[in-house]
């Protein structure tokens, strides 16, 4: 048996490592599920600093992963997520090189049809990339993504916690005007999705901060090259004004498999590994992994305007949460460290 954290999450092996620490296979033994766990020390102001922020970010969607439950104990605090076992996108051009362009238009899908959602909410998630695009192990089948990571997520319109020297997200993903102290914007988001796109299209990370060139690679589908740098565009005013609009550009190709269609047979041996394996553990054979969420996307919306958010956000629906700064006072009960979390609130507050 391994190390049981607050009672309640016994630790069964690492399974990662992220922007907050490590990453475990936790047995949860409240409900009897197999969870993933990041776990963080309150010696990193920082570190915690973005744990509060994941924990208080909740857009329930089927391509998001949200956090499902917290515990503390001493100085550490940890909180818990559906395991996915699919590895990411990061890990899927790492073994197969570039992408085929039905893989690279399903997935991109997915990913708009998830930041529809965060941005419906009021949140920029300002990390878009392939290392927090996870993935369902579906073997051939159709493909299934999954955006994490909202440790330096913000809500748009309030405060800033950051002074603007301070450039968050990954070099080569943020957009250009987020290294200037530009405002967090949705098409911030929308310029990551065109590096991931063109990194699927060609097995590379283009070149940091540069427009695409005009000309697609060889072997690479001009209408999704067209689409990577309309996306991946330097100049913020002349990308696509919301995830709507551009996952209706991605329809427009023709290049999105049908709803439940495999990405088709074009001689490509496209897999999706199991990376996380749920058997084998020391855990009880009674442990059940967490479903996979339903295969369809979205529908594509129609276009509406949003009062008090940017142009071509459509209205939350009733499903999604707004991010609450609230939901993280649930940690003034951590114990000895409390008061490290209550700082860290009193700054999340603004």
């Amino acid at each position: 048996m391994g190390e049981v954290f607050a009672g309640r999450y016994e630790l069964l092996e690492p399974i990662g490592a992220g922007g907050m620490g490590t990453v475990w296979l936790v047995h949860d033994r409240r409900d009897d599920q197999l969870r993933a766990a990041k776990l963080v020390r309150q010696v990193d102001a920082s570190l915690l600093l973005r744990f509060i922020r994941e924990l208080s970010t909740r857009i329930e969607h089927p391509h998001t992963v949200v956090p499902r439950g917290w515990a503390g104990e001493d100085d550490t605090v940890l909180f818990t997520m559906d395991v996915v076992r699919g590895g990411s996108v990061h890990h899927l051009i790492e073994d197969f090189g570039a992408l085929p362009a039905p893989w690279a238009a399903c997935l991109l899908d997915q990913l708009l049809d998830a930041l529809e959602a965060v941005h419906r909410a009021g949140v920029v998630h300002r990390d878009v990339k392939p290392a927090n695009l996870l993935l369902e192990p579906t073997g051939r089948g159709r493909p299934y993504l999954r955006l994490s990571d909202f440790g330096v997520a913000v809500p748009l319109h309030e405060p800033r916690m950051t002074a603007p020297a301070i450039v968050l997200g990954t070099r080569g993903y943020r957009a250009p005007e987020s290294a200037v102290g530009a405002d967090p914007l949705p098409v911030q988001d929308l310029y990551g999705a065109g590096v991931v796109l063109a990194e699927m299209l060609t097995g590379e990370r283009p070149e940091d901060g540069r427009a695409l060139p005009s000309a697609p690679p060889p072997g690479v589908d001009r209408r999704l090259w067209d689409l990577a740098r309309a996306l991946a565009e330097p100049d913020p005013a002349r990308r696509p004004p919301s995830a709507a609009r551009a996952r209706r550009m991605l329809h427009d190709t023709g290049l999105v498999p049908p709803t439940g269609a495999a990405p088709g047979d074009d001689g490509a041996e496209i897999e999706v590994f199991e990376h996380v394996r749920l058997h084998g553990t020391d855990a009880a054979p009674a442990l059940r992994a967490v479903p996979l969420p339903p295969t369809a996307p979205e529908p594509l919306p129609s276009p509406s305007p949003s009062p008090g958010l940017p142009p071509g956000l459509p209205q939350p629906p009733a499903s999604t949460r707004r991010p609450s700064p609230l939901a993280a006072f649930g940690l003034l009960s951590v114990g000895a460290g409390g008061l490290v979390i209550v700082l860290a609130i009193l700054m999340l507050l603004g």
